[in-house]
């Protein structure tokens, strides 16, 4: 199962996405070769600028992020457990914990560049029981950016958790808030308290840009974005 996982990292090619170049295990130690990204994460580079982000920095990230996302969730994987139980080639991966710190930058060519990283990896190595913990969370992703439908159906999660998660990510580069506010038991606070409007976090928000991130934020009934491509935002 572990290798499974990590052979689906390894089909993932796209210039917003973090490559897995290659694997292997040695001396009693398991080992991954990745893609370097010297200039560390977007949570980094917020922390760097005062807590948030300018907008236009902020945005030619998410667009990057949206990029990358359309491209994952399309993407032809080798391993997709199928109707019947077996395994065999399938389309898309669902990351299911899109964050800023899961967001890697890049500079590439003079130009700050965003990969999206951590795709299965933290999945891959509670499968294969080497992350110290047993699998038996039935919720994943980070409370301040996921849906409730991913609370609800964690298992069953789409595309669409991924959409509402870089909306979730955006709003954070430019406000230093999650979209919720947090009270108690975190994913009880995703179940109960609806995204709080992005102009009552930072005013200073071009006023079309913060309707855009309110509706990416809806998720009742439905999320309300369902794919990432540009397309699908008009």
């Amino acid at each position: 199962m572990f290798l499974r996982e990590i052979e689906n990292m390894k089909a993932l090619k796209h210039p917003h996405v973090v490559e897995l170049l290659d694997y292997g295990y040695a001396e009693n130690l398991f080992f991954l070769v990745m893609e370097y990204y010297e200039g560390g994460n977007v949570y980094d580079l917020m922390q760097q600028l005062g807590g948030k982000l300018p907008v236009d920095m902020a945005m030619g990230i998410i667009v990057e992020v949206l990029d990358g996302l359309t491209y994952t969730h399309n993407a032809e994987i080798p391993y997709v457990k199928l109707a019947n139980g077996s395994f065999g080639k399938g389309k898309g991966l669902v990351h299911r914990d899109l964050k800023p710190s899961n967001i890697f930058l890049s500079n590439i060519n003079g130009k700050l560049t965003a990969k999206i990283g951590d795709y299965g990896l933290a999945k891959s190595f509670d499968l294969a029981g080497l992350s110290g913990q047993t699998f038996t969370k039935m919720i994943g992703g980070t409370p301040g950016f996921i849906p409730r439908q991913q609370v609800l159906k964690f298992k069953e999660s789409q595309p669409d958790v991924d959409v509402w998660a870089s909306a979730a990510c955006l709003y954070n580069m430019l406000t230093g808030y999650f979209p919720r506010n947090f009270t108690k038991d975190p994913f009880i606070d995703v179940l109960e308290n609806d995204p709080v409007p992005i102009l009552q976090r930072n005013c200073n928000i071009p006023k079309k840009l913060a309707q855009l991130i309110d509706l990416a934020l809806i998720e009742k009934p439905q999320i309300y974005f369902d794919r990432a491509d540009s397309e699908a935002w008009r």
